[in-house]
């Protein structure tokens, strides 16, 4: 069974913008090695991180929409620990993004 996931994916700021470009690149390599999808992988720039990570602080933004099976998901999350080019990523399936995503006016008709 292949579910939807979002990605977000911070890599090492180190070398040029097309170095870091094709590293982003290699990220979305083992999904597709496990069967999965990528549908988009949006950049969304360097920033600066709210704390030191890994003696980081700036990093590249990458978020990364892709279809995969449920049971490659736990292979995937430890390859991506295993890069030493990524700082931190967090992995959500599209339920855990729906109550992120609700519309303002859905959530001021609750409060």
């Amino acid at each position: 069974m292949t579910r939807e996931y979002e990605a977000l994916i911070i890599v090492r700021p180190g070398g040029t913008e097309q170095e870091v470009t094709q590293l982003a690149e290699r990220v979305v390599e083992p999904i597709k090695k496990l069967g999965g999808r990528v549908d988009t992988l949006q950049a969304m720039g360097r920033r600066r991180l709210a704390f030191k990570i890994l003696r980081q602080t700036e990093g590249y933004y990458y978020l990364v929409r892709f279809h995969a099976p449920t049971d490659q998901v736990v292979e995937l999350e430890r390859l991506l620990r295993l890069n030493e080019h990524i700082v931190r990523f967090i992995i959500l399936t599209e339920e855990e993004l729906a109550p992120l995503q609700q519309p303002a006016a859905a959530v001021a008709a609750r409060a």
